[in-house]
């Protein structure tokens, strides 16, 4: 069986994530003849055989894209700007179906499956998202009859944690929410089951003043640089962003291209999010033109994405940047911006970027990494964590062919300390990224955890994939967020890539120990002085418990009637302090807060907003950023929480942290006297310190 939408025409979205500019080179592709010159090949037809499947897209292959697929080869093959990339997705086995059509002769050049892809943004499967949308009872009852025009982005490649979603490829239709106030109303489509998975509300935000930026020539510009002893070339891409192709440094190569293969948005609300994606005919599209800015000791190639007639006044909208520093000594950087909001406050952001390395033209480089107290070489495949066991100075990796080498350091940014990342190391291998990349199952790092088989790296030509997590911070210090105001605090990932004629061995190293916990936050990234590593994490600053609590973040999560916050993420705390005594059998009300402050997935609750509360999502460092006296303030101001409520009114569902219960308690606790007299007694003693103190000011020979 074909699943085949109703021909439609194009439709424009309001405020459309996706929208081509007139002269997008994807509008030279006549999408039918690409088409049906795929379904045309034996190949494309054999692997299609009796499935359902849908035709997404045909987008043009750029110059570097196409070069696997250029002559000499068996056959045909691509030349300059002839080759087309056609995707289909498979309902039936899952995955997409895609084929490379040199369109000047009309053959197909290659086709192959891969069960592991998930589309990024398509207006081709409107219609048929919309057809399954307006047939669900829950979505008519908050819409009433839906049309294409009332979308606020194309459908977005969505994912769900813990459900069909996770793993099925779903979209998500954006609707404003009907009644007026700002929010935006998810419907979550399941495309190979055609049912809805799940519709629910995100937040809106009130437009704030802020001066849009002026249109500065074509989105984009592909081209060349030469400066500085480097010569690199970049051209836009479909879905990967600016590829960088054969930079080389005095003449000798250092990386064949990068690019960045997609943008995972996570959100704790849904738990979940999209895989968005950075090009011309993606999710975000290149806005304002390609920037190549001179820094006095090198040169930067900036390119923004966003959703520019909007940003920063809208719920859903994306605004990123992709760079690459180049510097006179032979340094290098990669870097991505993500300046939020996004759909929610509470959010991460993954991008992909993906390295071929290829030092020196010769495609046999040796692999090092610092692992525990030494360096050691890298037999195969594997993937490492970003930021743990750096040497001490600070890198991770180091990669040679020949004489050439290469030291790779993150550079923390974090304002926190909370910097994390991955690095995944492998060999080169035909359709493994090289040329157009799809996005894999969400939350898995796929691609390229797919690619991990542990195949020898020694003598290889390496690819290197750089994953670094960047993770909201919604009250101070801001950070992924444009709040306070919109140029304030974007984040910013950066690993530098540092030329080196010191070879690492393989004997130990003694490690530089841990610098001690310090209240001084951790120096300002700027391009001429990157902060060195700090594994210490910022401590909260606050005197009193209101103060505490609001500069620790817990209202981006939690709602605290008292302190006006209204977090939708984890429990409501409005009325903890009378119920926390009844979480966990057999402990009390105090021992339990101090668990849940400390140790958040002790005990999980089963209803946070719109969900059960998931593990991992509140913070698991308030043990080193709070003082043992701010945790007690904490806990003495959560235990007044809901002591006197109106018994007219509803119990909220209450909990902290990851702790919590599934059934509402009764507004008492058993231990309520007793907890009573013990603050009672506290504030006793505080009077009398107080007089005490009053009696010593009066009398200049102190208290005996």
């Amino acid at each position: 069986m074909l699943l085949r939408p109703a021909p439609a025409r194009p439709i424009r979205v309001a405020v459309a994530k996706g929208a081509r500019a007139a002269d997008s080179p994807e509008l030279a592709i006549d999408q039918e003849r690409a088409e049906a010159l795929a379904l045309a090949d034996p190949r494309v037809a054999r692997l299609l055989a009796g499935n359902a499947f849908d035709f997404l897209y045909a987008v043009p292959l750029g110059q570097a894209e196409s070069a696997s697929w250029r002559a000499p080869r068996p056959g045909p093959g691509c030349q300059a700007n002839t080759c087309a990339h056609v995707t289909f997705y498979d309902y039936t086995d899952g995955g997409t179906v895609e084929a490379v059509v040199e369109l000047a002769s009309g053959r197909v050049v290659d086709a192959w499956a891969d069960p592991t892809a998930r589309p990024g943004a398509s207006q081709t499967v409107l219609p048929h998202a919309l057809a399954v949308a307006a047939a669900d009872p829950q979505v008519t009852a908050v819409l009433g009859e839906i049309k294409p025009g009332d979308l606020m982005m194309v459908p977005m490649s969505a994912w769900l944690a813990g459900e069909a979603c996770h793993h099925d490829w779903c979209v998500d239709l954006t609707f404003l929410a009907p009644d007026g106030s700002g929010r935006v109303f998810h419907v979550l489509v399941n495309m190979e089951t055609e049912k809805v998975a799940r519709v629910f509300y995100t937040r809106g935000r009130p437009d704030r003043a802020y001066t849009r930026p002026t249109l500065q020539g074509p989105r984009f510009e592909n081209g060349c640089h030469e400066q500085y002893d480097w010569n690199v070339c970049w051209e836009m891409t479909a879905h990967d962003g600016l590829n960088f192709s054969d930079a080389t440094y005095d003449g000798r190569l250092i990386f064949r291209s990068a690019k960045v293969g997609q943008v995972e948005a996570w959100y704790a609300t849904w738990p979940g999010g999209y895989r968005d994606e950075i090009g011309f005919r993606s999710s975000v599209p290149p806005h304002l033109g390609t920037l190549v800015n001179d820094l006095g000791d090198g040169f930067e190639v900036r390119q923004l994405y966003t959703e520019f007639l909007r940003w920063p006044n809208c719920i859903c909208c994306y605004r990123y940047e992709q760079v690459i520093r180049f510097f006179a000594n032979g340094a290098f950087e990669l870097r991505f911006v993500s300046h939020g909001p996004g759909c929610d406050d509470l959010s991460i952001y993954r991008p992909f970027w993906r390295i071929d390395l290829e030092l020196d033209n010769r495609p046999n480089e040796a692999v090092w990494t610092f692992t525990g107290n030494q360096w050691q070489e890298m037999a195969g495949e594997e993937m490492l964590p970003l930021f743990q066991e750096l040497s001490p100075g600070g890198e991770k990796l180091f990669t040679a062919s020949g004489d050439l080498g290469y030291y790779w350091r993150p550079v923390a940014t974090d304002p926190l300390g909370l910097d994390e990342g991955r690095l995944f190391m492998l060999r080169w291998n035909e359709n493994e990224g090289d040329g157009p990349i799809h996005t894999g199952p969400a939350d898995t790092f796929q691609p390229p955890a797919g690619y991990l088989d542990g195949q020898p790296l020694a003598s290889e030509n390496v690819v290197l994939w750089y994953v670094p997590i960047l993770k909201t911070k919604k009250s101070v210090p801001y950070w992924c967020v444009p709040d306070p105001e919109p140029a304030f605090s974007p984040c910013e990932a950066i690993l530098r890539v540092e030329p080196t004629n010191d070879l690492p061995q393989p004997s130990l190293i003694t490690p530089i120990p841990s610098p001690p916990l310090s209240p001084s936050p951790p120096p300002l990234v700027t391009p001429s002085s990157p902060p060195l590593v700090t594994p210490s994490p910022r401590p909260i600053a606050g005197d009193d418990a209101a103060t505490t609590i609001l500069n620790g973040g817990c209202g981006a999560c939690h709602s605290i009637a008292s302190l006006n916050e209204s977090g939708q993420v984890g429990p409501d705390l409005s009325n903890i302090g009378a119920t926390a005594g009844q979480r966990v059998p057999g402990l009390p009300a105090e021992a339990y807060l101090r668990q849940s402050i400390l140790e958040p997935n002790a005990f999980l609750v089963a209803d946070c907003p719109g969900s059960p509360c998931p593990a991992n999502v509140m913070p698991r460092d308030y043990a080193q950023r709070l003082t043992p006296q701010q945790v007690e303030l904490i806990i003495a101001f959560l235990l007044q929480q809901g002591v006197e409520t109106d018994p007219t009114q509803p119990t909220l569902p209450p909990a902290v942290g990851a702790a919590g219960a599934t059934s509402t308690p009764p507004p008492t606790s058993p231990e309520r006297p007793a907890q009573t007299a013990n603050i009672l007694y506290v504030l006793g003693l505080v009077a009398l310190v107080i007089l005490l103190l009053v009696v010593a000011r009066r009398d200049p020979r102190g208290v005996a």
